[in-house]
């Protein structure tokens, strides 16, 4: 066991060096530094960004994934099993090509309207594959016995069947928001500024070791952020329960 632990230590440590690096970065440079870089009308513009992003995306991301799920596991839809296999063949396809292919059949595909409908189309599997096998997993007797006490089916679904599923949503919609927000080359073909586009422009066109250091911290302060509210409303739900 001892060994175990080691190794898992080591692993950590290892998959924790980045955020180590981006934290010296910061107490190297300075708090003047820092400041001057963090707290300027650019950064508020790329979390305003992330911000409608992650906001229009994941919402869009559950819905189109919670009617396919649906379709596919609980109605009569005929070729369920070819459709259920369309539903999740996006993830085949890396999100750049996605953009790639859009960006070069409609042009002026620009900006974050551009980018929340590839973002989707790119991303709801995520959330389709978890919300399909938690159907799966349901007893439908569940179902039939709320049918047989008078509710329709959009009353079971909505007080039956959807309140079973919000563990593979939060799920599903944690990892498409850490996805949005670790994106690159889809926001570039779309040409929409996000903190990763930003952090390799600096990088790259301007040598700004440390402009491009503290968007990346920023990017991983964002990154908590979402995970924090994630284990936040599993603690509501603990509570609630």
């Amino acid at each position: 066991m001892s060994w175990v632990a080691l190794a898992a230590l080591l692993v950590s440590l290892i998959a924790l060096t980045p955020l180590g690096f981006v934290l010296w970065m910061g107490v190297q440079a300075g708090w003047g530094t820092v400041s001057a870089l963090v707290f300027r009308p650019r950064v508020g513009e790329l979390l305003l960004n992330t911000a409608c992003l992650v906001l229009l995306t994941v919402p869009l991301c559950a819905v189109l994934a919670v009617a396919l799920a649906w379709l596919t596991e609980r109605s009569h839809l005929p070729g369920a099993r070819t459709w259920s296999w369309l539903a999740a063949a996006p993830l085949a396809v890396p999100a750049y090509v996605h953009s790639y292919a859009w960006i070069s059949v409609v042009p002026g595909l620009q900006g974050l309207a551009g980018g929340v409908l590839v973002s989707v189309l790119a991303y709801f599997p995520f959330l389709y594959l978890l919300v399909s096998s938690s159907l799966r997993r349901l007893d439908p007797g569940i179902e039939d016995a709320a049918a047989s006490l008078g509710l329709g089916p959009w009353g079971v679904f909505f007080r039956v069947v959807l309140p079973q599923l919000r563990l593979a949503i939060w799920g599903g919609a944690l990892l498409i928001g850490l996805h949005l927000l670790a994106e690159y080359g889809l926001f570039v073909m779309i040409r929409f500024d996000t903190f990763t586009t930003a952090i390799v422009d600096q990088f790259q066109s301007t040598y700004n070791g440390p402009a491009a250091n503290l968007l990346a911290g920023v990017l991983v302060l964002c990154c908590f952020v979402l995970l924090g509210l994630e284990g936040v409303c599993d603690l509501l739900r603990t509570h609630c329960l």
